[in-house]
């Protein structure tokens, strides 16, 4: 039997590996993507429970190597989430004739799937975090064709897509690097997308969306990231982490997937090959390094992830540090964190009243916004159900 929806992680590797194609990937009410099976269809193969990561968690592990790390073209690292090893990787990826997969945009819904690059500018659009999990489609399946064929491959995702990807191939190939991301969790589609709605409807930024940027650094720096919206018509959207309600409610734990909340992917446990993520207070250990434009933590967990990451030293700073520092400056590394007390609330209110999400957003955070934010009026909170 397949995890219960609110153990599973969205992965969809028992979609990719049902022989008779019974199972399908469809949001559920929070807009997170849960396998339904068609009883008609399936044959009771098992397949779909072998590949199952939440059912075959793997093992702790310890890095090979950790280093501060960061791409000595700052034009690209200003393009980076954080100090642009991921971009690195994937050129060195390309040059072997290769192909790498991570999450990308698909347009015009701008929806977030994963997708390939073949080419500078399709990696491009891989680059930079999206706050949103990726819709995985065919990609398992493809990713298996191309290994099959011999092609080198980079396979980038969040820590359950790599676990995933893993019981899925059955095997190993040598022609597969894997990167994952220390992930803080995956927030609502739904959300984002009402969210997206409402900033694109505003009178001041209509218009057709033509980039989306989770963290933009040129406004207020790495550390205190933007969400940014550029669109056709010239005009922005631009708010920092402290002041945007999306990324807001998302730290705040609102409405992230919940099996997010219990991960049994942390402590390296996904199987990857290197592992990327921020390096935050990096002033601490290595103040040198800190221009606040991004300096990645850099995990090389596997012989295959430090070959590849040695292979693109050329275009990297780097300082060795320790797995102790590692997750002392980002916690995510080996805890999940709670969900808001008011999650069950905000998704009750959210369902009745999608295009208030940002007044619910500000509602139902940890503390009472409303009190001081007077556009945002009480008699909005309690026309939403989210106060008395």
């Amino acid at each position: 039997m397949l995890p219960t929806p609110e153990r599973c992680c969205g992965c969809s590797a028992c979609f990719a590996v049902c022989p008779k194609q019974a199972i399908k990937m469809k949001p559920d009410v929070e807009g997170f993507l849960q396998p339904v099976i068609d009883a008609a269809l399936c044959v009771h193969c098992g397949l779909c429970e072998k590949v199952c990561p939440v059912l075959h968690p793997g093992s702790n592990r310890m890095p090979l190597s950790v280093y501060a790390v960061k791409d000595k073209d700052d034009d690209l690292r200003m393009k980076s989430s954080s100090g642009g090893v991921f971009t690195l990787l994937a050129r060195e990826i390309l040059k072997k004739g290769g192909i790498v997969y991570g999450a990308g945009w698909e347009k015009p819904a701008w929806r977030v799937v994963h997708k390939s690059a073949e080419n500078e500018e399709e990696l491009d659009d891989l680059r930079g975090s999206k706050y949103v999990q990726s819709d995985m489609g065919d990609t398992f399946r493809v990713v298996k064709k191309q290994l099959d064929s011999g092609r080198q491959v980079l396979f980038s995702g969040c820590p359950c897509q790599v676990a995933g990807l893993k019981l899925f191939l059955q095997k190993p190939y040598d022609n597969l690097l894997c990167a994952d991301l220390i992930c803080h969790g995956v927030p609502s589609p739904f959300v984002f997308d009402r969210c997206k709605n409402v900033i694109q409807a505003n009178s001041a930024q209509s218009g057709e969306i033509k980039r989306i940027s989770f963290r933009q650094k040129h406004a207020f720096g790495w550390k205190r990231f933007a969400l940014s919206f550029a669109f056709a018509n010239g005009s922005a959207y631009l708010q920092p982490l402290d002041q945007d309600p999306f990324l807001r409610g998302f730290l705040s734990e609102l409405y992230s997937r919940l099996s997010c909340h219990e991960c049994p992917f942390r402590e390296l446990r996904s199987g990857s090959d290197i592992t990327l993520a921020d390096y935050w207070n990096v002033q601490q250990r290595f103040a040198d390094m800190d221009d606040d434009k991004g300096v990645s933590l850099v995990l090389a967990n596997s012989s295959t992830g430090l070959e590849w990451f040695n292979r693109s030293s050329s275009g990297y700073e780097a300082l060795p540090s320790t797995y102790q520092h590692a997750r002392d400056v980002n916690p995510s590394l080996w805890r999940s964190v709670a969900p808001s007390s008011r999650r069950g609330k905000f998704f009750c209110c959210f369902r009745a009243h999608p295009e208030q999400v940002q007044y619910l957003i500000c509602a139902c955070r940890r503390w009472p916004w409303w009190r001081t934010s007077g556009h945002w009026g009480k008699d909005r909170f309690r026309k939403c159900g989210v106060i008395r």
